[in-house]
Protein backbone atom coordinates (compact mmCIF):
# COMPACT_ATOMS: atom_id res chain seq x y z
CA UNK A 1 0.00 0.00 0.00
CA UNK A 2 1.52 3.33 -1.03
CA UNK A 3 1.47 6.56 0.97
CA UNK A 4 -1.67 7.99 -0.66
CA UNK A 5 -3.65 4.78 -0.26
CA UNK A 6 -2.58 4.45 3.39
CA UNK A 7 -3.49 8.06 4.18
CA UNK A 8 -6.80 7.95 2.31
CA UNK A 9 -7.82 4.68 3.99
CA UNK A 10 -7.07 5.86 7.55
CA UNK A 11 -8.11 9.52 7.29
CA UNK A 12 -11.71 10.22 8.35
CA UNK A 13 -11.42 13.90 7.38
CA UNK A 14 -12.42 14.87 10.92
CA UNK A 15 -10.58 18.18 10.57
CA UNK A 16 -8.64 17.97 13.84
CA UNK A 17 -5.41 18.59 11.91
CA UNK A 18 -6.72 21.92 10.63
CA UNK A 19 -7.92 22.98 14.07
CA UNK A 20 -4.30 23.18 15.25
CA UNK A 21 -2.69 24.19 11.95
CA UNK A 22 -1.52 27.83 11.77
CA UNK A 23 -1.45 27.79 7.95
CA UNK A 24 -4.25 25.75 6.35
CA UNK A 25 -8.01 25.75 6.93
CA UNK A 26 -9.56 23.78 4.04
CA UNK A 27 -9.80 19.98 3.92
CA UNK A 28 -9.95 20.08 0.11
CA UNK A 29 -6.13 20.27 0.33
CA UNK A 30 -6.17 16.53 1.09
CA UNK A 31 -7.80 15.63 -2.22
CA UNK A 32 -5.43 18.01 -3.99
CA UNK A 33 -2.43 16.21 -2.48
CA UNK A 34 -3.90 12.75 -3.11
CA UNK A 35 -4.38 13.62 -6.78
CA UNK A 36 -0.92 15.12 -7.20
CA UNK A 37 0.99 12.34 -5.44
CA UNK A 38 -1.15 9.76 -7.23
CA UNK A 39 -0.19 11.25 -10.57
CA UNK A 40 -3.70 12.17 -11.69
CA UNK A 41 -3.59 15.97 -11.29
CA UNK A 42 -1.13 18.85 -11.12
CA UNK A 43 -0.71 21.27 -8.23
CA UNK A 44 -0.09 24.95 -7.58
CA UNK A 45 3.25 25.06 -5.71
CA UNK A 46 1.89 27.73 -3.37
CA UNK A 47 -0.28 24.98 -1.89
CA UNK A 48 2.92 23.31 -0.74
CA UNK A 49 4.90 26.36 0.36
CA UNK A 50 2.56 27.42 3.14
CA UNK A 51 3.36 24.40 5.35
CA UNK A 52 5.60 25.00 8.38
CA UNK A 53 6.35 21.25 8.63
CA UNK A 54 5.79 21.75 12.38
CA UNK A 55 4.06 18.40 12.97
CA UNK A 56 1.17 19.83 14.97
CA UNK A 57 -1.24 18.17 12.54
CA UNK A 58 0.19 14.68 13.10
CA UNK A 59 0.12 15.18 16.87
CA UNK A 60 -3.58 16.15 16.74
CA UNK A 61 -4.58 13.35 14.33
CA UNK A 62 -6.09 10.24 16.01
CA UNK A 63 -4.34 8.14 13.35
CA UNK A 64 -1.03 10.02 13.52
CA UNK A 65 -1.38 11.19 9.92
CA UNK A 66 -1.68 14.93 9.41
CA UNK A 67 -0.76 16.96 6.34
CA UNK A 68 3.02 17.05 6.65
CA UNK A 69 3.48 13.43 5.60
CA UNK A 70 1.86 14.30 2.25
CA UNK A 71 3.34 17.77 1.74
CA UNK A 72 6.99 16.74 2.20
CA UNK A 73 6.96 14.11 -0.61
CA UNK A 74 4.81 16.42 -2.73
CA UNK A 75 7.52 19.08 -2.48
CA UNK A 76 10.17 16.62 -3.63
CA UNK A 77 7.93 15.48 -6.50
CA UNK A 78 7.34 19.08 -7.61
CA UNK A 79 11.10 19.78 -7.62
CA UNK A 80 11.83 16.59 -9.58
CA UNK A 81 9.31 17.70 -12.22
CA UNK A 82 10.02 21.41 -12.34
CA UNK A 83 13.61 21.78 -11.19
CA UNK A 84 15.17 23.71 -8.35
CA UNK A 85 14.25 27.34 -7.70
CA UNK A 86 16.15 29.79 -5.52
CA UNK A 87 13.84 28.73 -2.67
CA UNK A 88 15.30 25.21 -2.79
CA UNK A 89 18.95 26.25 -3.26
CA UNK A 90 19.19 29.08 -0.71
CA UNK A 91 20.87 26.78 1.84
CA UNK A 92 22.64 24.51 -0.67
CA UNK A 93 26.41 24.91 0.03
CA UNK A 94 27.25 24.63 -3.67
CA UNK A 95 24.69 27.22 -4.80
CA UNK A 96 25.67 30.79 -5.57
CA UNK A 97 22.57 32.12 -3.80
CA UNK A 98 23.40 30.38 -0.50
CA UNK A 99 22.35 32.79 2.26
CA UNK A 100 25.21 31.79 4.55
CA UNK A 101 27.77 32.66 1.87
CA UNK A 102 26.24 36.14 1.72
CA UNK A 103 26.36 36.56 5.49
CA UNK A 104 30.00 35.42 5.47
CA UNK A 105 30.80 38.11 2.88
CA UNK A 106 29.21 40.76 5.11
CA UNK A 107 30.28 39.73 8.61
CA UNK A 108 33.13 38.31 10.66
CA UNK A 109 32.78 34.64 11.58
CA UNK A 110 34.35 33.20 14.78
CA UNK A 111 37.15 30.65 14.42
CA UNK A 112 36.92 27.61 16.69
CA UNK A 113 39.17 24.70 17.65
CA UNK A 114 39.25 22.15 14.83
CA UNK A 115 41.41 19.26 16.04
CA UNK A 116 40.88 15.79 17.53
CA UNK A 117 38.43 15.65 20.44
CA UNK A 118 36.18 13.09 22.13
CA UNK A 119 33.24 15.50 21.78
CA UNK A 120 32.67 17.04 18.35
CA UNK A 121 30.43 20.10 18.48
CA UNK A 122 28.51 20.68 15.23
CA UNK A 123 26.95 24.19 15.41
CA UNK A 124 25.42 23.93 11.94
CA UNK A 125 25.21 26.69 9.34
CA UNK A 126 22.85 28.87 11.40
CA UNK A 127 25.04 28.62 14.52
CA UNK A 128 28.19 29.31 12.51
CA UNK A 129 27.03 32.27 10.45
CA UNK A 130 23.85 33.76 11.94
CA UNK A 131 23.06 32.71 15.52
CA UNK A 132 26.68 33.01 16.59
CA UNK A 133 25.84 33.70 20.23
CA UNK A 134 24.35 30.19 20.46
CA UNK A 135 27.57 28.53 19.30
CA UNK A 136 29.71 30.81 21.45
CA UNK A 137 27.63 29.95 24.50
CA UNK A 138 28.01 26.21 23.88
CA UNK A 139 31.79 26.51 23.42
CA UNK A 140 32.00 28.60 26.61
CA UNK A 141 30.17 25.91 28.58
CA UNK A 142 32.31 23.11 27.11
CA UNK A 143 35.42 25.03 28.16
CA UNK A 144 34.02 25.66 31.62
CA UNK A 145 33.17 21.97 32.06
CA UNK A 146 36.65 20.88 30.96
CA UNK A 147 35.33 18.86 28.03
CA UNK A 148 37.79 17.48 25.47
CA UNK A 149 36.03 19.01 22.49
CA UNK A 150 36.50 20.22 18.95
CA UNK A 151 34.23 22.15 16.57
CA UNK A 152 33.17 21.09 13.09
CA UNK A 153 31.77 24.24 11.49
CA UNK A 154 31.41 25.85 8.10
CA UNK A 155 29.45 25.43 4.89
CA UNK A 156 31.58 22.51 3.73
CA UNK A 157 29.97 20.44 6.49
CA UNK A 158 26.34 21.45 5.93
CA UNK A 159 24.14 18.56 7.10
CA UNK A 160 21.60 19.05 4.26
CA UNK A 161 18.47 18.61 6.38
CA UNK A 162 16.92 22.00 5.59
CA UNK A 163 17.40 21.50 1.85
CA UNK A 164 15.66 18.12 2.05
CA UNK A 165 12.70 19.79 3.75
CA UNK A 166 12.49 22.23 0.85
CA UNK A 167 12.50 19.39 -1.68
CA UNK A 168 16.22 19.39 -2.53
CA UNK A 169 17.95 16.15 -1.40
CA UNK A 170 21.21 16.97 -3.23
CA UNK A 171 23.22 18.43 -0.31
CA UNK A 172 22.45 15.57 2.09
CA UNK A 173 23.50 13.01 -0.52
CA UNK A 174 26.72 14.89 -1.27
CA UNK A 175 27.71 15.78 2.29
CA UNK A 176 26.28 13.09 4.55
CA UNK A 177 28.98 10.42 4.29
CA UNK A 178 31.70 13.08 4.25
CA UNK A 179 30.37 14.57 7.49
CA UNK A 180 30.30 11.18 9.19
CA UNK A 181 33.91 10.53 8.18
CA UNK A 182 35.01 13.95 9.43
CA UNK A 183 33.45 13.25 12.83
CA UNK A 184 35.16 9.85 12.99
CA UNK A 185 38.48 11.35 11.91
CA UNK A 186 38.46 13.54 15.01
CA UNK A 187 38.04 10.54 17.28
CA UNK A 188 34.56 11.47 18.46
CA UNK A 189 32.68 9.48 21.05
CA UNK A 190 29.91 12.09 21.07
CA UNK A 191 28.58 14.36 18.34
CA UNK A 192 26.83 17.41 19.75
CA UNK A 193 24.43 19.56 17.69
CA UNK A 194 22.67 22.87 18.35
CA UNK A 195 20.26 22.79 15.41
CA UNK A 196 17.28 20.39 15.58
CA UNK A 197 17.67 19.84 11.83
CA UNK A 198 21.33 18.80 12.22
CA UNK A 199 20.29 16.57 15.14
CA UNK A 200 17.67 14.85 12.98
CA UNK A 201 20.18 14.44 10.14
CA UNK A 202 22.80 12.65 12.25
CA UNK A 203 20.40 10.83 14.56
CA UNK A 204 17.76 9.66 12.09
CA UNK A 205 18.41 10.44 8.41
CA UNK A 206 22.11 9.54 8.12
CA UNK A 207 21.77 6.08 9.75
CA UNK A 208 19.03 5.21 7.23
CA UNK A 209 21.12 6.42 4.30
CA UNK A 210 24.67 5.51 5.33
CA UNK A 211 24.43 2.97 8.17
CA UNK A 212 24.54 3.23 11.95
CA UNK A 213 26.80 5.79 13.62
CA UNK A 214 29.66 4.56 15.81
CA UNK A 215 29.41 7.64 18.02
CA UNK A 216 26.62 8.97 20.23
CA UNK A 217 24.50 11.78 18.76
CA UNK A 218 23.13 14.31 21.27
CA UNK A 219 21.35 17.62 21.08
CA UNK A 220 22.93 20.42 23.13
CA UNK A 221 20.05 20.34 25.63
CA UNK A 222 20.70 16.65 26.30
CA UNK A 223 24.42 17.16 26.82
CA UNK A 224 24.00 20.20 29.06
CA UNK A 225 21.63 18.20 31.25
CA UNK A 226 24.29 15.47 31.47
CA UNK A 227 27.03 17.93 32.42
CA UNK A 228 24.84 19.34 35.20
CA UNK A 229 24.01 15.85 36.51
CA UNK A 230 27.69 14.88 36.50
CA UNK A 231 28.62 18.04 38.39
CA UNK A 232 30.89 19.27 35.59
CA UNK A 233 28.78 22.41 35.32
CA UNK A 234 27.40 24.21 38.37
CA UNK A 235 25.33 27.40 38.06
CA UNK A 236 26.89 30.03 40.31
CA UNK A 237 24.59 32.98 39.68
CA UNK A 238 20.96 33.25 40.76
CA UNK A 239 18.71 34.29 37.88
CA UNK A 240 15.39 35.36 39.33
CA UNK A 241 13.10 34.99 36.35
CA UNK A 242 9.85 33.26 35.49
CA UNK A 243 10.59 31.75 32.11
CA UNK A 244 8.65 30.24 29.22
CA UNK A 245 10.36 27.43 27.32
CA UNK A 246 9.51 27.47 23.62
CA UNK A 247 9.66 23.92 22.24
CA UNK A 248 11.26 23.84 18.76
CA UNK A 249 8.90 21.83 16.52
CA UNK A 250 11.57 19.70 14.88
CA UNK A 251 13.15 18.87 18.23
CA UNK A 252 10.00 18.21 20.26
CA UNK A 253 7.43 16.73 17.89
CA UNK A 254 10.03 15.74 15.32
CA UNK A 255 12.54 13.98 17.59
CA UNK A 256 10.77 13.58 20.94
CA UNK A 257 13.26 15.74 22.88
CA UNK A 258 11.56 18.11 25.32
CA UNK A 259 12.36 17.14 28.90
CA UNK A 260 16.11 17.79 28.95
CA UNK A 261 15.95 21.55 28.36
CA UNK A 262 13.35 21.85 31.11
CA UNK A 263 15.60 19.91 33.49
CA UNK A 264 18.43 22.34 32.73
CA UNK A 265 16.23 25.34 33.49
CA UNK A 266 14.90 23.79 36.70
CA UNK A 267 18.49 23.39 37.91
CA UNK A 268 19.26 27.11 37.63
CA UNK A 269 18.85 28.88 41.00
CA UNK A 270 16.06 31.45 41.04
CA UNK A 271 14.61 30.41 37.68
CA UNK A 272 10.96 29.36 37.69
CA UNK A 273 9.77 27.39 34.67
CA UNK A 274 6.16 28.24 33.80
CA UNK A 275 5.39 25.48 31.27
CA UNK A 276 6.73 22.24 32.70
CA UNK A 277 5.44 20.09 29.82
CA UNK A 278 5.18 20.61 26.05
CA UNK A 279 1.39 20.55 26.26
CA UNK A 280 0.05 23.47 24.26
CA UNK A 281 3.38 24.10 22.51
CA UNK A 282 3.12 25.67 19.07
CA UNK A 283 5.25 26.74 16.12
CA UNK A 284 7.31 29.95 15.94
CA UNK A 285 6.46 30.33 12.24
CA UNK A 286 10.01 29.98 10.91
CA UNK A 287 10.18 26.48 9.48
CA UNK A 288 9.28 24.80 6.22
CA UNK A 289 10.49 27.78 4.19
CA UNK A 290 7.60 29.95 5.46
CA UNK A 291 9.95 32.63 6.81
CA UNK A 292 11.27 33.41 3.32
CA UNK A 293 8.11 32.70 1.33
CA UNK A 294 5.65 34.50 3.62
CA UNK A 295 7.78 36.77 5.85
CA UNK A 296 5.01 38.84 7.46
CA UNK A 297 2.80 35.82 8.08
CA UNK A 298 5.77 33.99 9.59
CA UNK A 299 6.44 36.77 12.09
CA UNK A 300 2.72 36.94 12.90
CA UNK A 301 2.81 33.26 13.93
CA UNK A 302 5.82 33.99 16.15
CA UNK A 303 3.93 36.78 17.89
CA UNK A 304 1.56 34.18 19.35
CA UNK A 305 4.43 32.82 21.47
CA UNK A 306 4.70 36.19 23.21
CA UNK A 307 1.01 36.12 24.05
CA UNK A 308 1.38 32.59 25.46
CA UNK A 309 4.37 33.64 27.58
CA UNK A 310 2.67 36.79 28.78
CA UNK A 311 -0.43 34.83 29.77
CA UNK A 312 1.76 32.73 32.06
CA UNK A 313 3.40 35.79 33.58
CA UNK A 314 6.82 35.26 32.01
CA UNK A 315 9.42 37.91 31.27
CA UNK A 316 11.70 35.61 29.30
CA UNK A 317 11.26 33.09 26.47
CA UNK A 318 13.99 30.46 26.12
CA UNK A 319 14.48 28.21 23.11
CA UNK A 320 17.27 26.14 21.57
CA UNK A 321 16.87 26.38 17.80
CA UNK A 322 18.47 28.98 15.55
CA UNK A 323 15.34 29.46 13.42
CA UNK A 324 13.09 29.85 16.47
CA UNK A 325 15.59 32.26 18.02
CA UNK A 326 15.71 34.41 14.89
CA UNK A 327 11.95 34.58 14.44
CA UNK A 328 11.24 35.28 18.10
CA UNK A 329 13.85 38.03 18.23
CA UNK A 330 12.39 39.65 15.10
CA UNK A 331 8.79 39.32 16.26
CA UNK A 332 9.68 40.66 19.70
CA UNK A 333 11.55 43.82 18.74
CA UNK A 334 8.97 45.95 20.56
CA UNK A 335 8.10 43.44 23.29
CA UNK A 336 9.17 43.66 26.92
CA UNK A 337 9.72 39.89 27.00
CA UNK A 338 13.35 38.94 26.32
CA UNK A 339 14.56 35.99 24.22
CA UNK A 340 17.45 33.70 25.19
CA UNK A 341 19.01 30.57 23.79
CA UNK A 342 19.19 27.75 26.36
CA UNK A 343 23.01 27.57 26.34
CA UNK A 344 23.21 31.35 26.49
CA UNK A 345 20.93 31.45 29.55
CA UNK A 346 22.90 28.69 31.29
CA UNK A 347 26.12 30.59 30.51
CA UNK A 348 24.67 33.59 32.34
CA UNK A 349 23.94 31.34 35.32
CA UNK A 350 27.55 30.15 35.15
CA UNK A 351 28.83 33.72 35.29
CA UNK A 352 29.50 34.37 31.59
CA UNK A 353 27.64 36.96 29.51
CA UNK A 354 27.68 36.11 25.81
CA UNK A 355 27.61 39.26 23.62
CA UNK A 356 24.60 39.71 21.34
CA UNK A 357 23.82 42.06 18.47
CA UNK A 358 20.19 41.37 17.65
CA UNK A 359 19.67 44.36 15.38
CA UNK A 360 22.78 43.49 13.38
CA UNK A 361 21.60 39.87 13.09
CA UNK A 362 18.23 40.92 11.69
CA UNK A 363 19.79 43.37 9.26
CA UNK A 364 22.24 40.72 8.02
CA UNK A 365 19.67 37.97 7.47
CA UNK A 366 17.16 40.23 5.74
CA UNK A 367 19.92 41.61 3.53
CA UNK A 368 21.06 38.07 2.70
CA UNK A 369 17.51 36.97 1.92
CA UNK A 370 16.98 39.94 -0.39
CA UNK A 371 20.22 39.18 -2.27
CA UNK A 372 19.57 35.45 -2.59
CA UNK A 373 15.81 35.07 -3.08
CA UNK A 374 13.86 36.67 -5.92
CA UNK A 375 10.96 38.84 -4.84
CA UNK A 376 11.85 38.72 -1.15
CA UNK A 377 10.30 41.47 0.99
CA UNK A 378 11.16 42.17 4.61
CA UNK A 379 8.33 41.35 7.04
CA UNK A 380 5.87 44.07 7.93
CA UNK A 381 6.31 44.48 11.70
CA UNK A 382 3.68 47.18 12.13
Amino acid sequence: MNLVEKHREKCTQCGLCLEVCPRYDDLSLLDLLYGYLGGTTGIDPTSLLRCLTCGLCAEACPEGLGLKMLISPARQKWVSENGLTDRQTMVDPEAENNIFKKVYEMDEIPVYIDSPGSVVYFPGCAGTYINKNMAQAVVTLLEKAGVDYTVLSGLEYCCGAVSVGAGNPGPIRRHGQQNIEEVRKRGAKILLTSCPGCFKAFKEIYPKMFGEMDFEVLHVSQYLERLLKEGKLTPETTLKHRVFYHDPCHLTRGMGVYREARNVLENIPGTELANKTPEGSACCGFGGGVRVNYPSESISVASDRFRAAEKLGCGIIITNCGGCMQNLVEAGKDEKIKIFDLAEYLSLACGVNIPREDQKLLELVNRAYSLCISGYKEPDLS
